[in-house]
Parts: C-alpha cells; sequence; structure tokens
C-alpha cells in the first residue's frame, strides 16, 4: 500500500505541474495577442449608425480605415456611460476641426458591457449633435482584442496603423488636443 501511495502522489505532482504548465501558457498566449510588440491594429465588423460616407458604408472592416495614410482615433463608448457622454461634445470640436486631416470613429460597445443599448446610442448621438462617424460591432470582438475594460476607452493610431496612445477612462479635451496634436505631428 505505501508503494501504491508514493506513486500516486508522483502522479499527482506530474498532474500539478502540467496543469500549471499549460496555464502559464496559455495566459502567456493571451498576453501576446492582446499586447502585440507591432502595436497593430486588430480587425473587426462593425455597422454605422452615421457616417457611412465617410466610412465607405454601412458595414465597415475595420483594417480597411486603419492604416491607410490617416491618423485614426478610436474611442469605444456606451450610451449609460456618464464619463463617456462627458467627453464625446469635446471629441465633435476637435473632430470638427481636424476632420479632413484624421478618422474619428465612436464604437458603440454598451450592449457588451452593460452600459447601454442601440437605441440610447443613437438618441444619444442625435441628443448631443454628434456626427463624427460611429456605429457598433455584431460582437464583443473588438472589445476583447483590444482589452477594453472601462469606458471609455480610446486608442490614437498613427497613419501607417500603429497604436501612438491608448487612454483608459475620461479624457479631457485638453489633453485630448495634445494627443492629438503630437499624432498629426508625428504622421
Amino acid at each position: 500500500r505505501s508503494i501504491r501511495k508514493g506513486s500516486r502522489g508522483k502522479a499527482t505532482s506530474i498532474v500539478a505541474v502540467a496543469a500549471t504548465a499549460a496555464v502559464v501558457v496559455a495566459l502567456g498566449v493571451a498576453i501576446a495577442q492582446v499586447i502585440s510588440p507591432s502595436n497593430a491594429a486588430s480587425d473587426f465588423e462593425f455597422v454605422t449608425y452615421q457616417g457611412d460616407e465617410t466610412l465607405g458604408g454601412s458595414r465597415v472592416n475595420f483594417g480597411d480605415l486603419v492604416g491607410k495614410g490617416r491618423p485614426l482615433v478610436l474611442n469605444f463608448w456606451g450610451s449609460d456611460c456618464p464619463p463617456c457622454l462627458q467627453e464625446m461634445p469635446a471629441f465633435q470640436r476637435i473632430y470638427e476641426r481636424h476632420m479632413d486631416d484624421m478618422l474619428f470613429v465612436g464604437l458603440d460597445v454598451g450592449i457588451f458591457t452593460g452600459l447601454g443599448t442601440r437605441q440610447g446610442a443613437l438618441s444619444l448621438l442625435e441628443q448631443l449633435g454628434i456626427t463624427y462617424p460611429a456605429g457598433t460591432p455584431p460582437g464583443r470582438t473588438p472589445v476583447d482584442d483590444y482589452a477594453v475594460d472601462s469606458l471609455p476607452t480610446t486608442i490614437f493610431f498613427t497613419a501607417k496603423g500603429k497604436v501612438f496612445r491608448r487612454w483608459d477612462g475620461g479624457i479631457s479635451e485638453e489633453r485630448m488636443n495634445a494627443i492629438v496634436d503630437a499624432l498629426l505631428e508625428e504622421s
């Protein structure tokens, strides 16, 4: 009996080590997928609420927009997110100032974060007078790919499609202007 217990203990230890190794490898792969060394954009499809003319249609692949010679600002938001509502008018003013130099895309992910509905998003855009391109993805892909764990989240891309800056949480108009100015200077 003592021999069987000993070999059972070794087998348990081997299984524990193998399980730990598998978790470490899986975690490493997950981190590598979120943080790519090239800071390249992840592609996803979305349906536009507005801005079809600017984006080239009502169903858009993000990969067709980013890295095409113009810097791009991607803002994740939800209609029931108070900091999102606070920063959207500032985004509108900056969009109006730079619409010829760069592309702005507001991506409503409220339905995937518990912070809004499609109807709430459409109402909010109208209520705030937001005219920059906006839409929503059919699934969580961009939320997961960009590791969006708080709203709003804003990602600034260079004209070559590399992540220039990421901002988690609400951003002041002054800070947003500074980042956009630096982005335009680099691009």
